[in-house]
């Protein structure tokens, strides 16, 4: 059996004899002791925060629906819908096409229609 004392002398002799492989190795050593409590750390199961109290709860009557937002008993948003533009606003939202729009929207329904009889096919 090894005293502690020769121990420590064949330890402290690895100092001094290979300085570079006594750190290298002391480094190891150490990023093993982290990665082992970076696992038991992650491996633990989570601790409930919430305490489940067990309580036998006796429904004696009807249940309460709660009442919505007081806002919508007072405010109602609506709208009008108009029957037809006026000729002034059709001018002020409307912008006819030109002839580019025109053929990248052809492009477009062209690539489409092709998709369609492509996976028809």
């Amino acid at each position: 059996m090894l005293d502690f004392d020769e121990l420590k002398e064949k330890v402290s002799d690895f100092f001094y004899e290979k300085p570079v492989l006594a750190r290298i190795s002391c480094g190891i050593i150490i990023l093993f002791l982290m990665g082992l409590i970076v696992i038991f750390i992650q491996s633990s199961p989570p601790k409930s925060k919430i305490k489940h109290a067990k309580t036998n709860v006796i429904l004696d009557g009807p249940p309460e629906i709660p009442q919505g937002p007081d806002i919508e008993k007072d405010y109602y948003p609506y709208r009008t819908p108009k029957e037809a533009w006026s000729d002034e606003e059709i001018d002020q939202y409307f912008t006819p096409p030109d002839h580019k729009m025109m053929k990248d929207l052809e492009k477009a329904n062209d690539k489409i229609v092709s998709e369609i009889t492509g996976a028809a096919l």
